[in-house]
């Protein structure tokens, strides 16, 4: 039970987080304003993502929005299946399932054109990476966390 109240609150805290995040940017940035930090390595810019992670299959965005739907489901009973809920996997897979929400919640408001990106990393004419929101660096991390959970997993296995 008590894994299940902190998995709450990081859905809770990440989700408002990436909310009011996406808000912020939407209220104070025009479509072509841009603040660079650290010699422009870092950017903030308003971008609308209609497709998948890292922008690809631009337009599809209920596409998007149906497999987001399946991939959260499955996620939640993945989570509610798993009969070994360590502490480590509780946190990643509530990231994970914070992140498609708030993705989710971005394609389902009315008006907007799609899931609302704003930061940038990069060097422009060498590599600049996709624009993403703080839903999409949360899935990132629960996904590396989850890596880390079967990587434990199998090492246990293999010492038993």
């Amino acid at each position: 039970m008590k894994r299940n109240i902190t998995g709450a609150l990081i859905v809770i805290s990440t989700l408002c987080l990436d909310i009011i995040s996406k808000y912020l940017i939407v209220a104070n940035f025009s479509d072509f304003e841009r603040v660079d930090y650290a010699g422009g390595f870092i950017r903030i810019a308003l971008v609308y993502n209609q497709g998948g992670v890292f922008g690809i299959m631009q337009g599809y965005k209920n596409v998007f929005l149906v497999v987001s739907i399946v991939v959260l489901a499955l996620m939640i009973g993945f989570y509610f299946y798993e009969k070994n809920r360590t502490t480590l996997f509780t946190v990643s897979m509530s990231l994970i399932v914070s992140g498609a929400l708030g993705n989710i919640i971005d394609r389902l408001v009315p008006g907007r054109p799609g899931v609302v990106d704003f930061i940038s990393i990069g060097v422009d004419g060498v590599y600049r990476w996709p624009s993403f929101n703080v839903a999409d660096s949360v899935i990132v991390a629960g996904a590396f966390l989850l890596v880390i959970v079967f990587y434990l997993e199998e090492k246990q296995r293999k010492q038993a």
